[in-house]
């Protein structure tokens, strides 16, 4: 698709209308801040941020022509549609497109693409607090073609953004089910109410191993390296990787498996102790020194019980409580610590039950994320045949 080219700022100007802030609050204009803006979906959802704009200065005027674009540290992607009029910290340039040759929904989705924002990130003004210098992006080429064919791209650009939506939300509500079941099923194991035996973790675990320390490579091995990163959600993320080094053969033991049982032994307090298993085929994956691979004794733990047991709050709080190191955004556990802790065991089949409610509920999760995954994927190929 060849489509031709126009510079930003003949079809698009920023609208520099201010006002006190104090003033537009008194005349009911709400006050958006960066940090209302949610960065993968444009929304502007107020209430969870800091500032409400009293007190403040000059805020930018905005209604619902504009697109809001977040100057400061534009890698941030906080460029929102607002649907209402109100004012926005100066951070928040309005753009105003010309409505006769430019629509505003095609602009939103233009500006966000990656290639803009490298292109902002390439000249910004600013070391520690980089902004947009905004006559850059006047200055680019943005493809125009007729006002019907962008309201078609916008379209089909927002249907599988909300395909994506409702596919996440489902996801979540998916996985929110698997604590409270582990909940219903086992009790919570602060207070252990079903009264079942402890044991030492140690006397339930068969075996723990990690990787090396390595330095990231050039890119040229066939070998990744996790990040910690990998697992802190919870869910494994192969894509948190990085080179291993040009010709590093790794130990066969280091390598990741399907079926790993992977925990971040260092983190900060808060992410310590984060667990995910590795559901699919994970390729040329090989374990940092950072996480360990935990293997259960099969004859007395599932490791789907263990990975709901281990996400527990109770034992979250134990985690954050026993590791050690003097930086708070580095906090390690020991293996002695580790295997110390006592938890409550249910029996096996009470386990296995749990495990293969868990396992459905996962399996719709993944199809969730198949789902959102391919939508995300027809988004990407519309916009780059679009923009280029």
């Amino acid at each position: 698709m060849s489509i031709a080219a126009v510079e930003l700022g003949s079809v698009c100007r920023m609208d520099r209308r201010t006002t006190a802030a104090s003033q537009a609050l008194g005349r009911g204009l709400e006050f958006v801040g960066m940090e209302h803006i949610d960065p993968e979906t444009g929304q502007i959802t107020l209430g969870q941020g800091s500032r409400t704009g009293e007190g403040k200065g000059q805020a930018f005027l905005f209604d619902d022509r504009h697109v809001l674009f977040g100057k400061l540290r534009p890698y941030l992607r906080k460029i929102a549609l607002p649907c209402r009029p109100g004012c926005a910290s100066t951070e928040l340039v309005p753009l105003l497109p010309d409505t006769s040759r430019l629509d505003r929904g095609y602009l939103f989705h233009w500006v966000r693409r990656q290639a803009v924002i490298d292109m902002l990130m390439a000249k910004n003004t600013g070391a520690r607090m980089p902004r947009a210098d905004m006559s850059v992006l006047l200055d680019m080429p943005i493809p125009l073609p007729a006002l019907e064919e962008q309201r078609r791209i916008v379209g089909l650009l927002d249907r599988a953004a909300e395909i994506r939506r409702r596919a996440e939300a489902a996801r979540a509500k998916a996985r929110a089910i698997i604590p409270a079941l582990f909940l219903d099923m086992f009790g919570d194991p602060a207070t252990n109410p079903r009264g079942w035996a402890t044991q030492r973790l140690g006397d339930v675990i068969a075996r723990i191993s990690g990787g090396k320390n390595i330095e990231a490579g050039n890119g040229s091995s066939p070998y990744r390296i996790l990040k910690v990163s990998a697992v802190t959600s919870g869910y494994f993320r192969p894509k948190e990787s990085k080179p291993a080094p040009e010709g590093y053969q790794p130990l066969p033991d280091h390598r990741i498996r399907k079926g790993d049982f992977l925990f971040s032994r260092a983190n900060t307090s808060e992410l310590v102790g984060a667990v995910a298993i590795v559901e699919n085929d994970p390729g040329d994956l090989l374990l940092p020194d950072k996480i360990w691979r935990i293997e259960w004794r099969s004859d007395t733990v599932k490791p789907r019980f263990a990975y709901s047991l281990l996400r527990s709050a109770e034992i979250r709080r134990i985690f954050a409580q026993i590791a050690s190191g003097t930086s708070g955004s580095m906090k390690n556990i020991s293996q002695a610590k580790l295997v110390a802790i006592k938890v409550p065991i249910p029996p096996l089949p009470l386990q296995t039950a749990f495990a293969e409610q868990a396992q459905r509920l996962e399996a719709t999760a993944r199809a969730l994320d198949t789902a959102a995954t391919k939508a995300e994927a027809v988004a990407a190929a519309l916009s780059g045949e679009v923009f280029g």
